[in-house]
């Protein structure tokens, strides 16, 4: 048995296969979440016949429209997630807090005073907010009686030459780890099949042509943890104007910046005594970043002083994404004289670079309807439509790419967003409450449920400057599967988010 230590060494690759990508992934990462200032979240969101707000901006361009001054507003949060994941018969509770700025942006009147036209004014703005915030700290833990991380590996092995798993005298293990990522003959499923055989998780029987395990269990303590961080920003550029006294259209450029960091690690033990492996730890970090762009048209309509109508569009988000991703394993391992040994492949420094690749994801309509009590308060309505199967992932040449295209057909839906709010004012103050449920993409809710909580907030207004409180609660429910294939075992998880923000608005 010999160690393995491969020195700090970066090497940039370029693969053509990605490593494994899955639906949840895609999905976490492009999620619009409800998310803006302390108003906005406050109502629960539904803003879309309203506007007068920056965050609402982004559900309805016409929003701006309806400001009779200028202003500018940031905002401040913090998020708890909560998470309670059940594997194999065994809860494990977590919890992860994070917090800063999540939202900036403002709105710049201009009012006409030529009353040839029908046009009373426009007006310009931006806002900058945090769409999805991919901060966690997830914890699974618990007995598998079926499965082991042996099972990952040797599924990678199947079918594939054994002999050239090994390294000569004249290679080393990065040389031939960064040969089969950078070979179109060989790619990902080689690299994984190559860590395993390097690591002894498996041996290689060449006169059968057949891989063994080396491990022995009736079960084994999996500890699997899945650690994420970065946010999608979504970033809008707004025109809009007054028509006459009743209407108010407006357009949006939207971009958005991505960045996603994904460590996951799994620690096995509890085999058995006359089993060759006695540990296995198996790490795995993806960072994703790029960024996407879409367009937005929306209006807003007052037929009377007391009733709004809104009506919004919004076209595919574009994406172009790029993955980088690195490697750790260490086994523990002793053989019939007892003697121990530790085998460490250390690739953390090695990263592997893939060629970018495209997602888009599907347009939306939204239409909103709201009431005004005078100065007294408001009561507001959201619906909104997505059809997930309408999403697809990039460039069509990527067999990897074609299957989860396929996948998208057969598991995706539309999904049905609904958001009321409500406003009630006293004076210099008001009270704000919200519910808000999205459906899930999912035809099975099994494996991700739908979203849906509950807001409240209060606002005090000095006239020049309001400044905002909200709480945001919200559940849903999520399975997490360990890997892609082998350890193809899922954890139940039951995920509470609370968000509380502070907003500060000034009017000029």
């Amino acid at each position: 048995m010999k160690t393995l230590s491969i020195p700090f060494y970066t090497f940039l690759l370029s693969f053509w296969i990605l490593p494994a990508q899955n639906l949840d992934l895609i999905h976490s990462i492009t999620q619009e979440n409800l998310s803006g200032n302390s108003r906005y979240e406050a109502m629960s969101g539904a803003f879309g016949a309203l506007g007068g707000n920056l965050s609402s901006i982004h559900i309805n361009p016409a929003a701006s429209a309806v400001y009779n001054t200028s202003e500018f507003g940031l905002s401040v949060s913090t998020l708890t997630t909560e998470n309670k994941t059940t594997y194999f018969g065994t809860s494990t509770p977590t919890q992860n807090k994070n917090g800063g700025m999540n939202q900036i942006g403002g709105v710049f009147v201009f009012k006409n005073d030529n009353t040839d036209t029908a046009w009373k004014k426009i007006a310009f703005g931006f806002n900058a907010q945090i769409q999805n915030s991919f901060h966690n700290n997830i914890q699974i833990n618990g007995t598998n009686t079926e499965r082991g991380l042996d099972n990952y590996f040797l599924d990678y092995a199947a079918g594939k030459n054994g002999g050239e798993l090994a390294t000569s005298d004249f290679e080393s293990v990065r040389d031939v780890y960064q040969f089969f990522g950078e070979s179109p003959l060989h790619g990902f499923g080689y690299q994984q099949a190559f860590l395993g055989y390097q690591a002894f998780i498996f041996d290689y029987l060449p006169e059968d042509s057949l891989f063994v395990s080396n491990a022995i269990y009736s079960s084994v303590q999996h500890n699997h943890s899945i650690q994420t961080s970065g946010e999608n920003w979504s970033m809008a550029f707004t025109f809009s104007g007054q028509y006459n006294d009743w209407l108010y259209l407006g357009a949006n450029i939207n971009a958005s910046n991505v960045e996603y960091r994904q460590i996951t690690s799994t620690t096995e033990t509890g085999y058995l005594p006359e089993s060759f492996l006695q540990e296995t730890y198996f790490q795995n970090e993806l960072y994703t970043y790029g960024g996407g762009v879409s367009l937005q048209f929306g209006a807003i309509a007052t037929p009377n002083k007391n009733v709004r109508l809104g009506v919004s569009y919004k076209t595919p988000t574009w994406y172009e994404l790029n993955d980088e991703f690195s490697q750790y394993l260490e086994t523990k391992s002793i053989d019939s004289d007892g003697n121990s040994y530790n085998d460490v492949i250390d690739l953390t420094d090695v990263i592997n670079v893939y060629e970018s690749y495209t997602i888009k994801t599907p347009s939306e309509f939204r239409g909103s309807l709201a009431y005004i009590f005078g100065k007294r308060g408001i009561l507001s309505f959201d619906y909104s439509l997505k059809d997930y199967q309408n999403s697809h992932i990039g460039p069509n040449d990527n067999n990897v790419f074609i299957a989860l295209n396929n996948q998208i057909d057969q598991n995706w839906r539309s999904v049905s967003t609904y958001r009321v709010g409500g406003e009630y004012r006293l004076g210099g103050i008001s009270l704000r409450a919200g519910y808000h449920l999205e459906e899930s993409p999912y035809n099975n809710k099994k494996l991700l449920g739908d979203i849906s909580g509950s807001s409240y907030g209060i606002g005090f207004n000095f006239k020049s400057s309001v400044v905002n409180l909200s709480i945001l609660n919200s559940s849903q429910s999520r399975s997490h599967q360990l890997y892609d294939t082998g350890l193809t075992d899922r954890a139940d998880n039951d995920i509470n988010f609370k968000q509380f923000t502070v907003s500060w608005n000034f009017k000029f």
